[in-house]
């Protein structure tokens, strides 16, 4: 009987071991590049059909200033809508300062070629949180998945919250400021 509750016991504390999350911070030179949102998960408001529209593509670039950027090619009816983002990084790796007074926290997930984006933050005094889950490639993996579920519920919000968003392709600018 002990040697089965050892057994049953080890199984376990293995088992919890492996479904840490293998999350490392995320540099802002190893963030440059393309990326796609694979899953997102928050409780903003956010209008249901703005939920579900489809997402192009966007990259971190480095700008003039030498800065991290987030930039987006967005599809308007009048045409495409160049949204930026400057980043600053704080001083612990993998922490960054938005321009509206926001820190987004972005981790790499098992390798480098995913990550994990998250916020919180207030808004009319409700707290609201805000994830993505982002790839290099729209390949999809299943552990990649469900550690980013779990992402979700260790940050207090419920796996149904989760959308895999439609992908769009990135219009195109005729000039990238």
């Amino acid at each position: 009987m002990q040697l089965l509750l050892l057994t049953t016991g080890l199984s376990l504390f293995s088992a919890m071991q492996t479904e840490r999350l293998p999350l490392m911070p995320a540099g802002s030179e190893e963030l440059l590049g393309t990326w796609h949102i694979i899953r997102w998960a928050g409780d903003m408001p956010i209008p249901a059909k703005k939920k579900t529209s489809p997402l192009p593509p966007f990259r971190f670039i480095k700008n003039r200033i030498n800065k991290l950027e987030f930039r987006m090619n967005i599809k308007k009816p009048t045409g495409c809508f160049l949204f930026r983002l400057p980043l600053d990084e704080f001083d612990t790796i993998g922490i960054f300062h938005a321009w509206s007074g926001h820190f987004i926290v972005i981790q790499f997930l098992l390798r480098k070629d995913h990550a994990i984006a998250y916020y919180q933050g207030k808004m009319d005094n409700t707290i609201y949180k805000m994830m993505m889950l982002v790839g290099r490639t729209l390949d999809e993996n299943s552990d990649i998945l469900r550690f980013f579920e779990m992402f979700v519920e260790e940050r207090g919000l419920k796996k149904a919250l989760i959308i895999s968003p439609p992908h769009a392709d990135n219009c195109e600018l005729t000039r990238d400021y």
